[in-house]
């Protein structure tokens, strides 16, 4: 983890390469990291929540489902934009540098996954008898059960497979790469029973035989963010790489519009059709799904980049989710780290204080739904008044 502030960027960053920089690639960033913590911590029950928030039971797309490939269609861009600057050459430094990022990725998340399973031992009126050291060590001995992928497992995996892809692999071969990967999966999908929601899914077979059951996602079958997936999700990434190869290749602002918007509807369209062979899911991660996302992103990329880069847009919502984007994977994290003491921890007279907002205060005045999403943006505010006061000091926290 770096922490750096405007002065060193400037001292480290070229003028030259500063000046090709895509502001609108920090805003769509900060976008879809807002996005997360807003659908991941609703007030109440998923369920009671409105239909959009929620992600696609099984087969289809939500907006929901847009958040995570979004982000992981844009980590493939900056991975090139970061690359780059080593002219896609290994060397000790940029090898430490991939390395370092991508186990922190992943580190933080495992982290992560233990500290919620402890405090939940913890306060668990399970353990209630037991004495102090007695709950202590129970609650720390949760690897039995912990698992060991997730979102942020996920970007730290692929990030490093497609950094390691990017410095050894022609890029005029990296597209082949792609499409080798998305039919292989397909492959793999149709002979191993892939489209079922139950365990005798393909990957949750292959999961449970390289995680072992007690680590991967209880809740659903099978893991949304399993082994196998991890596949076309780094196909996914490739595909940001792949863009921001070709609009980095062009000088002029408008081309670069222009082929982010012939790009981003070639992928909808294609996807679109090809969903009739294979369905789209995100909780398998497939081809489709990753096509029409990637899709989804590239264009939203360019509308972004015609409002504030070609026509200088710099209102209040700009500067809103800039916050966000500056600090993403921070923030990210930090939305994690806050639900200990506001949703975890009983600390007003056995009540959390979610309990006390949403149950006592947001139910007695709004219907349900609203008063669940009502919840979800104060969460969201809550955790940018936090990126404010860095995005304020000019501190850039780097995972």
């Amino acid at each position: 983890m770096t922490t750096i502030t405007q002065d060193s960027t400037a001292q480290q960053a070229p003028a030259k390469k500063k000046s090709s920089r895509i502001l609108a690639v920090d805003i769509l960033r900060g976008i879809t990291i807002a996005a997360m913590i807003l659908v991941n911590n609703p007030g109440g029950l998923e369920e009671e929540g409105f239909a959009p928030l929620l992600h696609a039971e099984w087969i289809g797309l939500t907006p929901t489902d847009l958040i995570f490939p979004t982000f992981m269609f844009i980590m493939g861009i900056t991975t090139y934009l970061s690359l780059r600057k080593f002219n896609f050459t290994w060397s000790m430094t940029c090898a430490r540098k991939i390395a370092k990022r991508a186990f922190l990725l992943w580190g933080i998340g495992l982290a992560l996954v233990w500290l919620f399973a402890f405090v939940r031992g913890m306060i668990s009126a399970d353990n209630a008898d037991l004495a102090f050291i007695e709950r202590l060590g129970v609650a720390a001995n949760s690897f039995e059960h912990m698992r060991l992928l997730g979102v942020l497992p996920r970007l730290g995996i692929c990030y490093g497979l497609a950094a390691v892809v990017a410095l050894s692999v022609n890029h005029k071969f990296i597209p082949w790469l792609i499409a080798g990967i998305f039919i292989a999966y397909y492959i793999l999908l149709e002979w191993g029973n892939g489209y079922a929601h139950d365990t005798t899914n393909i990957l949750d077979v292959v999961d449970k035989i390289i995680l072992g059951e007690g680590h991967v996602y209880k809740w659903d079958s099978p893991d949304p963010e399993g082994f196998l997936s991890t596949f076309p999700a780094l196909a996914h990434v490739l595909i940001g790489f792949c863009v921001g190869k070709v609009i980095m290749s062009l000088d002029n602002l408008n081309d670069k519009i222009e082929r982010m918007f012939i790009i981003g509807a070639l992928l909808i369209i294609a996807g679109a059709l090809l969903a009739y062979l294979c369905p789209i899911s995100k909780k398998l991660w497939t081809p489709t799904f990753a096509m029409v996302t990637c899709g989804i992103g590239c264009t939203l990329l360019a509308l972004l980049t015609w409002a504030i880069d070609k026509h200088h847009y710099t209102g209040a919502a700009t500067k809103f989710f800039d916050v966000f984007g500056v600090n993403p994977l921070a923030l990210y994290v930090l939305s994690d780290l806050l639900l200990i003491p506001v949703s975890m921890l009983p600390l007003f007279g056995g009540h959390t204080l979610h309990q006390l907002l949403y149950n006592n205060v947001l139910t007695a005045f709004l219907p349900v739904p609203w008063a669940s999403v009502t919840y979800a943006v104060l969460y969201v505010l809550l955790n940018w008044v936090v990126g404010y006061y860095l995005w304020k000091k000019k501190i850039y926290i780097k995972l």
